[in-house]
């Protein structure tokens, strides 16, 4: 008889094979020894009679999830995110085509490990594991599919355009948790990668949600380059391509849609928005902006019918809720605080002037947070 072969070595195509005959010969009333031998003599495979029980019971099947790749936004995260810092490798002792990531941040490996996970259709996130030797958190996930698609990628990364297009801004916050970060020296946002491809293809991407960006490229000869955003370490000579996204529109966009899953990034992101973000509110015109909010959120909320209503109830001007409802004035991105939302809805029902002191307290917060 030829040598033994695990049932796990084989080939997808013989493993359907033997499992197609399996079901069949059960069918026919044949207890699992004799099943057992029957494989055995024709293909020299030993099968287990616990992996062939499953089968019938229908908790398991050969494909596993060979086949199953589940696409949305955790899939292109998952992507976008492994051409950043991902590898592939194939486990030849448990015949195993896994899929890492590794990275020094523990809150981007845990979300790449939970999208993934979500991707290949597994119930349980894959968890991060410490890697002492090279300091990292290590996730690894299972898939012969999405190794072959990968692998693959390494030589045309557009073949992966069609699990990321529809949702390009996970794509771009995986590549960006990656490869990018918020530079507060330069007031931008940027991501580094030597594949030029790569960065075109995320600039497309970028450009769906209406993100201008630019290319730069700088020749390096025997030389490292550490990255002001991220902390890697490129050492190599030839070229490094960055992706530059700058202007204060294309920076509170990326905010509002992309953004980072890394902490120390989003505290980077944040500096940069506050040059931005402040919503000139004068203290003598708190209780005015707290009415006018109120207001605007009663019309946004269906509450009330018209500004017009609104504006009588809040003893404001109807013109000032419009302008607030078109978002013509900074300080209208407040209206959809949760705080203020909530608020709103409560002076509806009560008509408590304690509600409006309220927000007017919540505006005299901010103000001293940024400075009005």
């Amino acid at each position: 008889m030829d040598e033994v072969r695990a049932y796990r070595s084989l080939q997808i195509d013989e493993k359907l094979q033997i499992y197609e005959e399996v079901l069949d010969l059960r069918r026919k009333d044949l207890s699992y020894r004799q099943i057992q031998e029957i494989i055995m003599n024709r293909y020299d495979v030993k099968l287990n009679i616990s992996t062939m029980t499953r089968w019938m019971c229908g908790k398991r099947h050969p494909l596993k999830n060979y086949n199953r790749l589940i696409a949305g936004a955790e899939l292109a995260y998952a992507i976008s995110a492994w051409l950043g810092d991902g590898s592939l490798a194939y486990n030849d002792r448990y015949y195993k085509y896994e899929i890492s990531l590794s990275v020094k941040d523990f809150d981007f490996a845990e979300e790449w490990g939970r999208c993934i996970a979500k991707a290949l259709g597994r119930e349980k996130p894959y968890k991060p594991r410490w890697d002492s030797y090279n300091q990292v958190w290590k996730v690894v996930g299972f898939s012969k599919f999405l190794y072959d698609l990968l692998r693959r990628a390494r030589e045309d990364p557009w073949i992966l355009i069609p699990y990321l297009e529809k949702h390009p801004a996970n794509a771009c916050k995986g590549f960006f948790d990656a490869e990018g970060g918020a530079n507060t020296n330069s007031y931008e946002i940027v991501a580094y990668n030597m594949d030029p491809r790569i960065i075109q293809l995320f600039k497309s991407l970028l450009e769906k949600i209406d993100i201008e960006c630019s290319i730069r490229e700088t020749c390096y000869e025997d030389s490292a380059l550490i990255s002001p955003c991220t902390g890697k370490t490129y050492r190599r000579s030839g070229k490094i391509f960055e992706l530059a996204i700058h202007g204060k529109e294309n920076i509170l966009r990326f905010a509002d849609k992309v953004g980072f899953t890394i902490l120390r990034k989003r505290v980077a992101l944040a500096k940069i928005l506050e040059k931005y973000n402040r919503t000139k509110i004068r203290k003598k015109r708190l209780e005015r902006c707290a009415r006018a909010l109120i207001a605007t959120n009663l019309v946004r909320l269906a509450l009330v019918r018209t500004q017009t209503e609104a504006a009588k109830q809040l003893l404001t001007h109807q013109a000032i809720i419009s302008s607030y409802f078109h978002r013509k004035r900074m300080v209208s991105k407040l209206i959809r605080l949760p705080e203020i939302e909530q608020l709103s809805r409560e002076y509806f029902y009560s008509r408590n002037n304690e509600i409006i002191a309220r927000v007017r307290e919540i505006l005299q917060a901010i103000v001293e947070m940024y400075g009005g």
